[in-house]
């Protein structure tokens, strides 16, 4: 990651950010891919690639968006462990803020789809509210979910991320950031097709 211009404080935080990262997705992989076969591709590899939209695509070198970006999905896949409370002792409120945000609510494993539903309308009422930074990182996140999906062997997995990308994160991409619009509509075009003629 081209991290050179930040500060030394800055990147100590955002080595811890990665560290514990690393800690929480250790035994976590993606979904099965054509490229990476049954197993998927270690888990670590999305918020990496996540923060390297922000730094190298956005060209934004925000340290907490950048913290944000690895620390995203460490509350909801680590068990319990991580919490919004550590996050915030380990890095600051805002920080932890925004990986609130960013969290999907819990939903137990007997929840209707009727209370799915209500879950996911409230996480996206919460995003659509966020900071710039926040919807940014969000963005970022749901880019790379589509750029990846176009690989993925779960068919219906696909045409929900097509549905989600197209009824909700392009909208919002184009009342955030033009750059990401664009990239995010280009990634869906292909998702269609990808699942259309596949």
């Amino acid at each position: 990651m081209a991290i050179e211009p930040l500060r030394v404080v800055d990147k100590v935080m955002l080595g811890k950010a990665l560290a514990l990262a690393e800690q929480v997705h250790a035994e976590q992989f993606r979904r099965p891919s054509r490229s990476e076969g049954k197993k998927g591709a270690p888990f670590i590899v999305h918020p990496m690639r996540v923060a390297l939209i922000i730094i190298e695509e956005l060209e934004l070198k925000e340290p907490l968006a950048l913290a944000a970006a690895l620390l995203h999905d460490t509350v909801e896949m680590s068990g319990g462990k991580v919490t919004v409370g550590l996050i915030e002792e380990t890095f600051g409120r805002p920080a932890a803020m925004m990986v609130s945000i960013l969290s999907m609510p819990p939903l137990a494993a007997t929840a209707s789809a009727a209370e799915r539903d209500q879950k996911l309308k409230i996480y996206q009422e919460r995003i659509s509210h966020a900071s710039v930074e926040t919807k940014l990182v969000k963005l970022a996140d749901r880019l790379d979910n589509t750029r990846e999906a176009c690989d993925l062997l779960d068919k219906a997995f696909q045409q929900k991320m097509l549905d989600e990308g197209r009824g909700f994160y392009l909208p919002l991409a184009e009342t955030t950031d033009y750059y990401l619009y664009e990239e995010l509509n280009l990634a869906l075009e292909t998702l269609d097709k990808k699942i259309k003629f596949s």
